[in-house]
């Protein structure tokens, strides 16, 4: 909750309305984007904690959905109202998935068991962080700050569970700035969140 916040408050936007405006067709693919993106980083994110509770893959496959309604409703919002900067979202994304589907090959290189499947899912996540970028390290920053520090303090924390902190941060991360990104485009010259501290001066 406090990343949420630190993004909300923290990560420069325009204070205006966008100019380019959106259109039906840029609505669909900016939910399309969402949906892909979204249902990619809570997979990820979810893997380590899911892997050790009861449900399992039942875990996984909830906080997909959940992660793709959010990214969703991000990339539907931005797409109705900016198809401009939908395009830029674009272009990260597939910036990242050429980048993901690189380190896949090399990988892929090196390991006997890594196939062609896991090249791909290397480069759909490359993909779904490309399009979420500032919110992927900073969560990723703050969830393996996290990770380290349970690692140390907490018996029975080890080393795989720092780095699914880690993961986690970087999914949550991500699905924030994808929603905070599509409330931002429907700005009206009002600042999404607006703190105001009250002060009062004596004489």
């Amino acid at each position: 909750m406090w990343l949420a916040c630190w993004l909300l408050i923290c990560v420069p936007r325009p204070a205006t309305a966008q100019e380019s405006g959106g259109s039906g067709w840029s609505t669909l693919v900016g939910g399309a984007l969402g949906l892909y993106a979204g249902a990619t980083l809570a997979s990820f994110g979810s893997l380590v904690p899911c892997t050790q509770s009861y449900p399992g893959p039942k875990c996984v496959g909830w906080s997909a959905a959940a992660g793709g309604a959010i990214a969703a409703t991000g990339g539907l919002l931005l797409g109705g109202a900016d198809a401009e900067r939908l395009g830029d979202v674009a272009l990260g994304t597939g910036i990242g998935f050429v980048a993901g589907g690189a380190v896949g090959l090399i990988l892929r290189s090196q390991a006997q068991r890594f196939g062609w499947a896991d090249v791909g899912t290397v480069g759909l996540l490359g993909g779904a962080i490309g399009s979420a970028p500032l919110g992927s390290a900073v969560g990723f920053g703050a969830g393996g700050v996290v990770g380290i520090i349970l690692w140390l303090t907490v018996d029975g924390f080890e080393s795989p569970d720092a780095l699914g902190a880690a993961a986690a941060g970087l999914a949550l991360g991500g699905l924030t700035q994808w929603l905070v990104r599509g409330i931002d485009s429907q700005g009206t010259g009002t600042p999404v969140l607006q703190v105001t501290v009250p002060l009062a001066l004596e004489f």
